[in-house]
């Protein structure tokens, strides 16, 4: 058997081993104890940071589908507001349409029971002028008849006026 004092440097190797199988047994040990803990610890921890951003995309996407449908629903509610608002437009010009022939056919009316209402004015007054003619030519025949001084027929016109506003 060799001695430590044998080998060369004074090196024994028994000691050497014994030191290498005490350094397995700690790596070992360390293995078991720390190592294996700690990786499944992180293993854990990435997994669960994992299904984290998961979850977040998968948000992210229904956000982006329900802003879609939303914007989709936005997009049908201002074409349906211009279809109302041209709607609304054609029936309010429809009803000044008819309103403006109504206004029309109201003043036709109007204009004509005016007119009409002019001429039996007129032909009143031509009518009484007539009236108040012949009576001053009667007037005036039975004076110039009678002998009388006819005097001005103006003055005469005149005081025949003022009395029949007097009369009514």
């Amino acid at each position: 058997m060799l001695l430590a004092t044998d080998l060369p440097l004074g090196i024994d190797f028994v000691q050497v081993l014994l030191h290498l199988f005490n350094v397995v047994i700690l790596f070992a040990g360390l293995y078991v104890l720390l190592y294996a803990p700690v990786k499944a610890f992180m293993d854990k921890r990435q997994e669960y940071f994992r299904s984290l951003q998961e979850e977040a995309e998968k948000a992210k996407q229904e956000a982006e589908e329900q802003k879609a449908a939303c914007e989709k629903k936005f997009r049908e509610a201002e074409d349906e507001i211009n279809a109302n608002r041209k709607a609304a437009e054609k029936e309010l010009e429809e009803i000044r349409k008819q309103t403006r022939d109504a206004a029309k056919a109201e003043a036709r009316e109007l204009l004509e029971e005016t007119r009409r209402q002019a001429e039996r004015e007129r032909r009143a007054i031509i009518g009484g002028a007539r009236e108040d003619i012949s009576r001053m030519i009667e007037d005036a025949a039975r004076k110039i008849m009678q002998g009388e001084d006819a005097g001005d027929p103006y003055e005469e016109f005149l005081k025949d006026v003022e009395r029949n506003q007097h009369n009514g």
